[in-house]
């Protein structure tokens, strides 16, 4: 079944209510907004389940947790602090997977270690969509060599700071003590692409830049609860065949999530732009999914900004919520359309 889910900037009760009048089946949560981990690193399990409660009333599911880089900074630098980062995370993952909830969602990209830093380097919001709505854009041509992240290896005057072997290794010990854990928690791993999909970039070599890295982390651990959080837009901005890639990894039952976004352009310039109005056709993909059975959540992930919208941007999750009803309701249907 396809469910609709949201990204919950924060778990006050009036946000939860909103999102559930909206018509969401579930949200996913960020991991530091999981009672317990400002304090200690760790869950506050009595709090979980309280709030797992209150979503149960307004008949939502946490959809799924999702692993803030900046929780894995550490791990990502390969600095000292990972240790703390990944046995206080190894606790985590059992103690979600203990309260049912099956998916942790994890964007492994070296490159935005800072992810506190907005708009991350390349990025603006430009007035480009209809009407002057503002669109997340990235240009290439606006990375400077001041970008280039200072938690490489080797020579700190070399282009290339952190080259992809050292990215599969840093990886591969986040994998050696999460997977194990997930595996025994009935949890899985849904993996995002690197985003933006060029490599390299800010001096990091990105491996998971489209559907061949993609292929290679699938390959490189061959386990069940390792997946994909499969992002349309990423995909595609990598000049890959997204649809191909949609299907394939559909029928392989690798997609675990889906970031249901539209873009313009590709890799080395691209914005994000409402549903209906990218490159590629919206309700094709959603019927792709329907064909191969999937069986999880889509969400809007990112969102144009509009005009008079507040900070959680409610106007334009309403918008892109309603899209997205309409166009699961139209593919059930058989009617799925332009």
């Amino acid at each position: 079944m396809i469910k609709i889910g949201l990204r919950f900037v924060d778990t006050s009760q009036a946000h939860l209510q909103y999102a559930a009048q909206l018509g969401v089946d579930g949200g996913f949560v960020r991991i530091d907004h999981l009672p317990g981990i400002a304090q200690t690193g760790r869950i506050d399990r009595p709090k979980l389940r309280e709030l797992i409660t209150r979503l149960e009333d307004l008949k939502m599911d946490i959809a799924g947790i999702e692993l803030r880089r900046s929780h894995i900074a550490g791990v990502l630098k390969g600095e000292p602090a990972a240790t703390k980062e990944l046995a206080d995370l190894r606790e985590s993952v059992r103690t979600l997977g203990g309260e049912g909830i099956s998916l942790v969602t994890c964007g492994f990209s070296v490159a935005h270690a800072d992810e506190h830093l907005h708009p991350w380097r390349g990025y603006s919001d430009e007035p480009g969509g209809r009407a002057g709505t503002l669109l997340r854009t990235f240009d290439a041509a606006k990375l400077r060599d001041s970008d280039l992240v200072t938690w490489g290896v080797g020579d700190p005057k070399s282009a290339i700071r952190v080259p992809e072997t050292e990215v599969w290794r840093r990886l591969d010990g986040f994998m050696e003590h999460i997977l194990p854990a997930a595996e025994s928690a009935g949890v899985r791993l849904g993996f995002h692409p690197n985003d933006p999909p060029m490599s390299p970039y800010r001096g990091v070599e990105q491996p998971l830049i489209n559907p061949d890295g993609y292929d290679r982390l699938l390959a490189r651990y061959p386990s069940d609860n390792v997946g994909l959080l499969f992002c349309l837009g990423t995909i595609y901005e990598s000049g890959a065949d997204m649809p191909a890639a949609l299907r394939a990894f559909g029928e392989q039952g690798k997609l675990f999530a889906i970031h249901f976004r539209n873009v313009r352009g590709l890799v080395p310039r691209f914005e994000e732009v409402f549903q209906d109005e990218g490159d590629y056709n919206s309700s094709d993909q959603m019927r792709t999914l329907h064909d191969v059975g999937f069986d999880g959540f889509v969400m809007p992930d990112h969102y144009p900004g509009l005009l008079g919208d507040n900070d959680a941007q409610d106007r334009a999750r309403a918008w892109c919520v309603g899209y997205l009803r309409a166009l699961i309701q139209a593919t059930k249907n058989g009617r799925g359309g332009a």
